[in-house]
């Protein structure tokens, strides 16, 4: 004659392996911290010019969008530019837009591109330079469709 068996009779032993529910969210903890370290490359300590009337752009619209930080060099040096992080001086920044551009172009109008400029210039830079990071943008060959410019809010009154 069989035996009956209790539920707690069935479920004693039983354990849930929790190794895999670890392996994945420490899987994910990974993934996130490298995510984020990625998206601060774009992004140098700059300090940014005040502009008393601005418009603010949160660019969700953009299909296609380059930050470029211009950074001041000491003395009458040229100045740097850091786009994702690496480094490219004003030849090499042109040389760098015409393949993006037209990554970012539309067949049916091969005369636009949709690239998106995003220019972070340091308060101490040239006008001049930031001159000639728009004549590279407005080149025949490069003709990116939109460039902004990050500034800062002015201080409150009383700080």
């Amino acid at each position: 004659m069989a035996k009956r068996v209790t539920a707690e009779q069935m479920t004693e032993g039983l354990e849930m392996n929790m190794t895999p529910m670890i392996d994945i969210v420490f899987q994910l903890i990974i993934f996130l911290m490298l995510a984020n370290d990625m998206s601060r490359k774009e992004i140098e300590e700059l300090e940014l010019p005040i502009a008393l009337n601005a418009q603010e752009d949160k660019g969700d619209k953009e299909k296609y969008r380059l930050i470029v930080n211009l950074i001041k060099n000491e003395g009458d040096a040229p100045p740097t530019l850091k786009v994702r992080g690496e480094m490219y001086d004003l030849n090499g920044f042109q040389q760098l837009l015409i393949p993006e551009s037209e990554r970012s172009r539309e067949p049916e109008d091969p005369r636009a591109s949709d690239l998106f400029i995003l220019v972070r210039a340091d308060t101490k830079s040239r006008w001049q330079d930031v001159q000639w990071v728009m004549q590279a943008c407005a080149d025949p060959k490069i003709r990116v469709y939109k460039l902004q410019f990050a500034t800062t809010k002015p201080p409150e009154p009383g700080q």
